[in-house]
């Protein structure tokens, strides 16, 4: 299977490392520019596209992560899905889809919540537009919501080869549409 793996993040490399394909990323994509995005797609025809992208914290801003972590993810996602007559698409989203606000959240917090939440709704909305006993074609469409996963972005969580795991999982298992992977321990 070639496995195109979106995102030089932390749980990308993990992913690699158990199933193989290859990672793509910064600095050879810019993921929070449309051209670079393009670009991608234009290089690369997977039989299965994991997007791993993700930002968060001080140093990036509203902008730039609601870029990253909704606007590219979409445009990816919808390129691919449009590019690929068959294969698997499968995305990262995160577990604060479950608790998206709170009082006194932080607004960095908040703002990459609510993008990860428009992203999973997003790929259920797209499978339902192309429902199992119709299918407009045959490509699934998957979500992964993982809790917390130690990596660059998060010091506490699980041990990130979990959530890579999990992804495995889904790779091998492309009839399930998400994933939540909200227990703490496995």
């Amino acid at each position: 299977m070639n496995i195109l793996i979106v995102g030089k993040s932390d749980l990308g490399i993990a992913t690699q490392k158990l199933c193989g394909g290859i990672v793509v990323g910064r600095p050879q994509y810019d993921l929070s520019k449309e051209g670079s995005c393009n670009k991608l797609l234009q290089d690369h025809n997977p039989d299965c596209v994991v997007l791993t992208q993700g930002i968060l914290g001080k140093l990036s801003t509203p902008w730039e992560m609601s870029t990253v972590n909704y606007t590219s993810m979409v445009h990816l996602i919808a390129c691919f899905y449009n590019k690929m007559t068959q294969g698997q698409i499968i995305v990262v989203s995160s577990a604060t889809t479950a608790w998206t606000s709170w009082p006194g959240i932080d607004m960095d917090r908040l703002v990459y919540a609510c993008n990860k939440e428009a992203l999973s709704s997003f790929c259920k909305n797209l499978n339902r537009k192309n429902i199992p006993s119709q299918p407009e074609k045959d490509v699934s469409i998957q979500v992964y919501e993982p809790n917390a996963f130690a990596s660059k972005m998060n010091s506490n969580g699980v041990n990130i080869n979990i959530a890579a795991k999990e992804l495995k999982y889904l790779i091998e298992n492309p009839r399930i549409s998400m994933l939540q992977g909200l227990n703490r321990f496995a």
